[in-house]
């Protein structure tokens, strides 16, 4: 008894954050699992999944936000698992702006003008994701799965611009509008991966 109370008044609180944002990324593995399906497949179930996954994963941000607050200890400092804790939250945000955006212009593109980039960004969240699950296993294995996240990003950046160059010669103001606020939000997702893979990075030299 006495053992307890210690743990419990004395004794300072104790988090594991790493496995926190490790549920966080994997959260957001789900949402771009969701999106593939959602817009690449036309499948409604992973149209609600993708909002019931974002309602989770803003649940999630605002516990791990609170447990931070809560503690004066954590194993690599405050500011650093806050900003990841933020950028994975920014990623949830933005893939939430997407299905609002498509939702609200009516438009379909054709799934050949945004299915590479959707299959990318599945990719570049299964290696964030992959890179939080081995960060105290396996450093080695976390760098290499952010520098490919980071490579995926330049790839994506690439399909962009040459779909906003056929996006470019469309005649119809609307559709051209349309797909080009469409194809930003996509590159806007892979960006806030890339820049959350960075921070993982920082933990990693950090934690060195």
């Amino acid at each position: 008894m006495i053992t307890s109370l210690i743990k419990k008044y004395i004794l300072p609180k104790e988090v594991d954050f790493i496995a926190a944002l490790n549920r966080h990324a994997d959260i957001i593995k789900d949402m771009t699992d969701d999106l593939f399906h959602c817009f690449v497949q036309d499948s409604s179930k992973h149209c609600k999944s993708l909002i019931d996954n974002e309602q989770k994963a803003s649940k999630i941000r605002d516990y791990n936000m609170r447990e931070l607050l809560s503690v004066f200890i954590t194993p690599i400092n405050k500011e650093s698992i806050y900003r990841v804790i933020i950028e994975l939250d920014w990623i949830a945000i933005s893939i939430h702006h997407l299905l609002l955006e498509s939702k609200a212009y009516n438009i379909k593109m054709p799934k050949n003008d945004y299915e590479q980039i959707i299959s990318k960004l599945r990719m570049q969240s299964e290696l964030l994701s992959a890179g939080f699950k081995t960060l105290k296993s396996s450093p080695q294995n976390t760098a290499k799965n952010t520098k490919r996240a980071r490579d995926i990003y330049n790839d994506i950046v690439s399909i962009y611009v040459q779909k906003m160059a056929k996006v470019s010669r469309i005649q119809d103001d609307q559709k051209r509008f349309v797909y080009t606020q469409m194809l930003l939000q996509l590159k806007d997702i892979s960006k806030r991966m890339r820049v959350s893979a960075n921070s993982l990075e920082d933990i990693i030299m950090k934690m060195a």
